[in-house]
């Protein structure tokens, strides 16, 4: 059999599945489910056919295999006028124009078909929890803004901004990426954290594996409780993650382990009505070493400032950590 015989095959069932949806029985309906998990190509076929009963885009396509010279003799497409869509005999010929008429394969067709971009978007203070189309979620820290750009061949979400945790629903066929910045991360079926703060990229896999590339460095490969920092100066640094660090995350704690305050502050930026701002940059680069509540910014700047001898100012509209004045003579990044 060959390849376009398989995929006509496939669009077939695809179509008798959908000719009958409204009347399944419970076990059709578990068998329907046993079928789309049985293969991606199950599932891409069924999800094309249904998007034809919506819109006219595999209209179109035929249309255009149509107008093209020395195209073999199509079989009539029927509209089945009472639901708007296809008729079932309509939709099994549409898959034969587009696998045969134009010598197309039915996943060249899908992987062209793309969704709608979503723009996902969290004010300070917020967090939000978002299901894609195929199941894998993005959990958006506050203050963080990212677009989700699936298509038939990738799935593919750009964090604009801020910080996510990403659950990926697995499928090798269509690898899940997430860029920040120059950073791309790649992961087929795994829970993993990526952080945009201050000019870095920070990521946290909880679960599985992920791949790191940047630029035309060597990729990196993070496996289940490590962690990457990329700097703004593409420098890299690793570790080990504490156990129980996505509990911490879904509880807005903050662990830091020798974290620079630039860092620190940035992510409670994400939480304070009020900003929080350093009076001298080169402060940004003392270490924090603590365990902050993200949601209660005051607390914290008043932990850190004890622990690393700075004055709070309140100037209104920022909040001003500087060097107190036993400790001005003296402050130097560590």
């Amino acid at each position: 059999m060959s390849a376009n015989d398989n995929d006509l095959s496939v669009m077939e069932e695809a179509a008798d599945w959908i000719d009958r949806s409204d009347e399944l029985s419970e076990a059709e309906r578990r068998d329907l489910a046993a079928w789309l998990n049985a293969s991606p190509e199950h599932a891409a076929a069924f999800g094309a056919l249904r998007h034809a009963l919506r819109d006219t885009a595999l209209l179109d396509a035929i249309d255009r295999l149509r107008a093209e010279p020395a195209q073999a003799p199509a079989p009539p497409v029927r509209r089945r006028a009472a639901l708007g869509g296809w008729s079932r005999a309509g939709l099994i010929a549409a898959s034969l124009l587009v696998l045969v008429g134009g010598g197309v394969l039915t996943s060249r067709l899908l992987a062209e078909r793309a969704e709608p971009t979503i723009e996902l978007a969290t004010a300070v203070g917020v967090r939000a929890d978002h299901v894609l189309s195929d199941a894998s979620t993005i959990r958006l820290n506050a203050d963080s803004h990212a677009s989700v750009a699936y298509s038939g061949a990738a799935r593919d979400i750009y964090l604009r901004q801020g910080d996510a945790v990403f659950e990926v629903a697995k499928n090798r066929q269509r690898p899940f990426n997430v860029m920040a910045g120059d950073a791309k991360v790649t992961a087929v079926g795994t829970v993993f954290e990526v952080d945009k703060v201050d000019g870095a990229v920070e990521v946290r896999v909880f679960e599985g594996v992920v791949r790191v590339s940047q630029g035309d460095a060597p990729p990196h490969t993070l496996r289940q409780g490590e962690w990457l920092l990329l700097a703004a100066d593409h420098t890299a640094s690793r570790g080990r993650l504490a156990a129980d660090s996505y509990d911490a995350w879904r509880g807005d704690w903050l662990e830091a382990d020798g974290m620079p305050l630039k860092y620190v502050v940035a992510r409670l930026n994400r939480y304070s009505p009020q900003a929080l701002a350093l009076r001298d940059p080169r402060l940004g680069e003392l270490k924090v070493t603590g365990r902050f509540k993200l949601d209660r910014p005051a607390e914290a700047v008043a932990m850190i400032s004890a622990l690393l001898d700075l004055k709070v100012e309140d100037a209104g509209a920022r909040i001003y950590l500087g060097p107190s004045t036993a400790s001005a003579r003296s402050a130097r990044p560590i």
